[in-house]
């Protein structure tokens, strides 16, 4: 039992693997230090789910790239400030953790920070199915 359930584990870890570019990872750096750099770990991996759910899904570009600079996604993209932080050996790590498949997300597809979305919280709460919150980001699919 403990070996089908350690099986079923690497199944669906391998199942969340992306291939990505060497430009890819740099932008997946960059986006998860810009929306999740002052939250714990979790958090970090949380925004590089959300990313690698959308990669996944057919409802989204099929790159990092494409999900990360998709018109009007993400508020660090919008205001250039994806371009102007350091990312640190933990996101990094983070980062890594989730390509691994490490996952959280519950299949969330969008998260936000209800203090930095102002007017389009109320987008998220009336289009999007909420999932759960954690270190200040609520995540929806």
């Amino acid at each position: 039992e403990e070996e089908a359930r350690r099986k079923a584990e690497e199944e669906r870890r391998a199942a969340r693997r992306i291939r990505i570019s060497d430009e890819d990872y740099q932008i997946l750096l960059r986006i998860v230090q810009a929306e999740a750099g002052i939250c714990d770990d979790k958090g970090k991996i949380l925004v590089a789910d959300v990313i690698i759910n959308r990669v996944l899904s057919k409802r989204f570009p099929n790159t990092v790239k494409g999900v990360v600079y998709q018109r009007n996604q993400f508020q660090p993209v919008s205001n250039g400030r994806i371009n102007t932080v350091k990312v640190t050996p933990d996101t990094i790590r983070c980062v890594d953790r989730a390509l691994d498949g490490e996952d959280y997300s519950n299949g969330a597809i969008y998260f936000m920070n209800r203090r930095a979305s102002g007017k389009q919280a109320s987008w998220f709460d009336s289009s999007l199915t909420y999932l759960f919150a954690h270190d200040g980001h609520e995540f929806f699919r």
